[in-house]
């Protein structure tokens, strides 16, 4: 099974129960969608270029959090 097809399933179960989760995997669907039309006429991405993409996004909401800490932001 593909990351995406694992992807896929997993907003399903979220859209029953964990909003959370939900919005995290939406964001991190529109991402790929994103860099899949970015990068022209690719159909799919292969795992190496999913992680790649999951690692920026994650190094990005930290980079995030970190601001509205130091700013006295709730988070």
């Amino acid at each position: 099974m593909s990351f995406q097809d694992e992807l896929n399933n997993k907003l399903k179960q979220a859209m029953r129960k964990n909003t959370v989760a939900l919005e995290s995997l939406r964001a991190i669907k529109s991402a790929i969608l994103l860099l899949q039309t970015q990068s022209g006429a690719k159909e799919t991405l292969d795992d190496g270029e999913i992680t790649k993409l999951l690692q920026n996004l994650v190094k990005q909401r930290k980079e995030s959090a970190s601001i509205f800490r130091s700013r006295g932001a709730m988070i």
